[in-house]
């Protein structure tokens, strides 16, 4: 009988004890995770450094253009003479050399200045099922013409790339989009009052 009763005296009080164990492990877990965040984290410096490694790309391709062109194949003896035109389909990159980047941090006026390379194509490609001719003289049909026709349509585009305006305008534009989306965050994380021009 006296068994009974402090069996089940064991059982009344099972629950306490199960509560006074969770207990101990909350304080456990939670106590350590106050004490850190009460800790203030050493605030991280904007250096010319820390933004150099933010930034650790080399070649920045910032627009991908499609291009429709036709090349033109003169005769390599009479090169007044066209043996054949050829159209194509082409995809162009263009952007910047990330390693040309220039950063200046001043810490008095509380202001980074980050100034852009000049924007370059960066990549060219022609695709070679693209290819469509129109000969002027059929002797130039040869087992020959796709590899000298697609060397002449890298050629093309790649002139005609490098002097479009608008590519590399736009290309200049995301480029300095990207920059502040890379920049930007980690001077908010800082909370400081620096301002960024990307030039």
């Amino acid at each position: 009988m006296m068994e009974k009763q402090n069996l089940w005296k064991a059982i009344k009080k099972a629950p306490i004890i199960v509560i006074c164990c969770i207990a101990v492990v909350l304080l456990a877990v939670l106590i350590p995770i106050i004490i850190s965040s009460s800790k203030k984290s050493t605030p991280e410096i904007i250096s010319q450094a820390n933004l150099e490694r933010i930034i650790n790309v080399n070649d920045l391709s910032t627009i991908e253009a499609i291009y429709n062109g036709v090349a033109r194949v003169a005769d390599e003896d009479n090169p007044a003479e066209i043996d054949y035109y050829v159209s194509y389909d082409a995809k162009v990159k263009a952007g910047i050399d990330v390693t040309q980047i220039n950063i200046d941090v001043d810490s008095e006026k509380q202001l980074i200045k980050i100034t852009l390379p000049e924007t370059e194509i960066t990549s060219v490609a022609v695709e070679i099922e693209s290819l469509d001719y129109i000969f002027m003289d059929d002797s130039a049909n040869t087992d020959k013409v796709s590899s000298e026709a697609y060397k002449k349509c890298i050629e093309d585009v790649t002139n005609k790339a490098s002097t479009a305006e608008a590519i590399k305008d736009i290309a200049t534009e995301n480029a300095k989009n990207f920059i502040r989306a890379l920049i930007n965050p980690f001077i908010d994380q800082l909370d400081t009052a620096y301002a960024l021009v990307v030039e």
